[in-house]
């Protein structure tokens, strides 16, 4: 007696993609493993949407809402979910057919992972609105050195349709946030990857990510695309807020957790709010840093952490990085007066300053860098 093939779930929340969205459809209808439950909901379009959905009303399962946010309306579609595993699919994007076939082989195989991913290729789009050439590949970091968490948290390799997972994760997770109209899935994906473990689906991509020019947003905060990355660091500077306050110290290490390593669990964590650019959460970390006055060696993790913090370009294009503002430098300076341990963490960050700019003159102009030393010392 042969097994049943598993049952898969594919949500496709949508709000006015009429161009893109047969596209996206035909992609999920032609998988080598056919989804078993095909749930499209429409966030009240204005455009062609419905009329596009029409077309395979006997093929997918429609709901509408009104105009309430791309969250609720995926919490509408996990509510509908009758599938052992959901992904969740953009309006935009386009699937390689074999994509779910591969998704759920290593789940089926391995009850101890509660969700794969994958990568994905940055595909442009034709001028006739068809999918157009690749531009790029994902890359994922180096987990085995990072850590799986502290590596998402650093930046989203989770990205929309690169994570499947068991709807029993969703379950666990919770609801999406209704209030994070933008970098919901990253929040979820940090979520699920907290309580359940991932692995890697290996070969080539299983989606494109469609890029393109058209709006971006629900309707209560439609932007356009040029402000995408402000907009990402705006919603995501909301949940990283909670996230300071709520997550334990320890998570923000690969594991196991050491108390030995609290100084480096901060300056992780440290690392990670200035690249969402949280200066108060930044600060609060350098108070708990002086509080602790550790003046012992920097150990090689705690040097590349720092030298990332103070070093690195920002992952939103165009935005501020913790190296741009001034306050910092002069919030060491001052902590520095009462704790050597500040003072020895001052002496770090001066000659990371200093080494990066000998290294790469682009990084820094003499007076830039002179100004930031200056505010380390004098003021």
């Amino acid at each position: 007696m042969q097994n049943k093939p598993p049952k898969i779930t594919v949500i496709i929340p949508t709000f006015n993609r009429a161009q893109f969205l047969a596209e996206c459809l035909d992609s999920i209808l032609v998988q080598t493993l056919p989804a078993h439950q095909i749930i499209v909901v429409n966030d009240g379009s204005t455009d062609d949407t419905k009329k596009v959905c029409d077309r395979y009303r006997d093929k997918i399962e429609y709901w509408e809402l009104n105009q309430r946010g791309k969250p609720s309306a995926i919490n509408l579609g996990l509510e509908k979910t009758t599938g052992d595993y959901v992904w969740i699919f953009d309006d935009d994007d386009v699937a390689f057919p074999e994509a779910l076939a591969r998704f759920v082989e290593p789940l089926e195989k391995n009850f101890q992972y509660g969700f794969s991913y994958s990568t994905f290729f940055y595909t442009g789009t034709d001028p006739d609105g068809r999918l157009g050439e690749v531009i790029r590949e994902l890359k994922i970091p180096d987990l085995e050195r990072k850590g799986f968490l502290p590596a998402l948290l650093e930046w989203n390799f989770l990205g929309g349709a690169a994570l499947f997972a068991r709807t029993a994760c969703y379950k666990e997770a919770g609801h999406f946030d209704p209030e994070l109209l933008r970098s919901q899935d990253y929040e979820m994906a940090i979520r699920i990857a907290r309580r359940f473990k991932g692995i890697f689906i290996n070969g080539r991509p299983t989606f494109h990510y469609r890029q393109h020019e058209g709006a971006r947003g629900a309707m209560q905060d439609r932007f356009a695309v040029i402000e995408r990355d402000p907009k990402w660091l705006e919603y995501n500077q909301k949940f990283f807020r909670r996230l300071y306050e709520e997550m334990p110290l320890e998570e923000y290490l690969p594991p196991p957790a050491d108390n030995n390593k609290v100084r480096q669990a901060i300056l992780k964590r440290m690392e990670i709010m200035s690249y969402k650019f949280l200066l108060p959460e930044v600060t609060k970390d350098l108070v708990k840093l002086a509080a602790l006055d550790d003046q012992s060696p920097f150990s090689f993790q705690e040097n590349t952490i720092l030298w990332d913090m103070i070093a690195r370009r920002s992952r939103y294009y165009g935005m501020p990085t913790l190296n741009d503002n001034m306050e910092f430098f002069a919030e060491v300076r001052r902590l520095s007066r009462s704790s050597a341990g500040m003072r020895f963490f001052r002496a770090k960050i001066t000659r990371i300053l200093l080494l990066r700019f000998r290294d790469n003159p682009k990084f820094g102009k003499i007076p830039g860098i002179m100004r930031r030393v200056f505010h380390l010392y004098l003021g």
